[in-house]
């Protein structure tokens, strides 16, 4: 009954257009009888402490109005206040993958009221705990974690070609890797769903709890979902350029036909470490479309709940 609209401003010619859509989200919510109030981030991060302040101040729902990154600082302030309170999705981003998995229409003003129609659900959040120039980090994060080639590419991704083709920039940039380079290697460990210990040496892997995607790859279907509580795991254990491209077109097809050196597996755990005499610097990672940082990685599902609004 209590809700904060935590929203990106964006920049540029874009500002007015995000202010214009928050007004309108708010109308719709609060004509629904839901008291409103919005604030703008202010710079990377903001959210998280928002948001704080936000549950300290008694709101009982947050909305992150924005894409996956923004979606994530919201994530973050929430668990790590301990708050019951709900959290709920307005999809602004490039990406908006989370939002595509909980059938949001991409209009704000058709997705407020949704949001109205969906209830909180207990849901495990992933964590994952890397490094960074200050030391170790830990973070929380809901739909995605991929360490090595996925994070290296949103590393190499320029910021302008994101805001102007929005997720069809990473494709762009992934061919271009792929004609220029090899991708680094690194070793794994992991469990899989029965509890057995495995080790691999892989360019990629990739911790997915989304079933639904957008864009070019509506059709693929993983076995992943955010109920299940654990990871769908990606594991690419070459570093052969055609395996990669071999594997887009099997899941962009939603064929998901067998591509050699290609593993899926259920996973709650996962610790990526460098390969002996190389810089663990060399390899990136990212957790729900944000580049975070880089090895030592471990990645695994929080005991800890936060409430979703969800559909029924």
């Amino acid at each position: 009954m209590h809700a904060i609209l935590i929203y990106n401003p964006a920049s540029g010619g874009k500002k007015e257009k995000r202010a214009n859509a928050i007004a309108k989200v708010a109308a719709v919510l609060r004509s629904a009888g839901v008291q409103v109030e919005a604030v703008a981030t202010t710079h990377a991060g903001s959210a998280t402490s928002q948001t704080q302040q936000a549950l300290a101040s008694g709101f009982d729902t947050v909305i992150a109005c924005g894409g996956d990154g923004t979606i994530n600082e919201v994530l973050n302030g929430l668990v790590l206040s301990g708050s019951k309170a709900a959290l709920g999705v307005i999809p602004l981003g490039s990406g908006n993958l989370l939002a595509t998995d909980l059938l949001l229409p991409r209009d704000p003003e058709s997705a407020a009221r949704a949001l109205l129609r969906y209830k909180p659900r207990a849901i495990r959040p992933g964590m994952i705990s890397y490094q960074r120039k200050e030391g170790r980090v830990t973070r929380y994060l809901i739909v995605a974690a991929g360490v090595g080639s996925d994070a290296e590419l949103m590393y190499r991704t320029p910021v302008a070609e994101k805001e102007r083709y929005g997720m069809y920039a990473y494709f762009l940039e992934m061919f271009r890797m792929a004609f220029r380079r090899r991708f680094s290697s690194f070793n794994v460990e992991w469990l899989d769903d029965q509890g057995n210990r495995h080790s691999d040496q892989v360019t990629l892997i990739m911790g997915i709890r989304a079933k639904t995607f957008p864009g070019v790859l509506r059709l693929m279907r993983l076995g992943s979902e955010l109920a299940r509580n654990d990871y769908r795991v990606l594991l690419f254990k070459t570093d052969k350029v055609r395996h990669f491209i071999h594997y887009f077109f099997s899941v962009a097809t939603g064929l998901n036909w067998k591509v050699p050196q290609v593993d899926l597996a259920h996973s709650t755990w996962f610790r990526c470490t460098p390969l002996e005499s190389k810089d663990p610097k060399d390899v990136h990672c990212e957790c729900d479309g944000e580049l975070l940082g880089t090895l030592p990685v471990e990645v695994s599902i929080e005991q800890r709940t936060f409430n979703l609004l969800m559909p029924e």
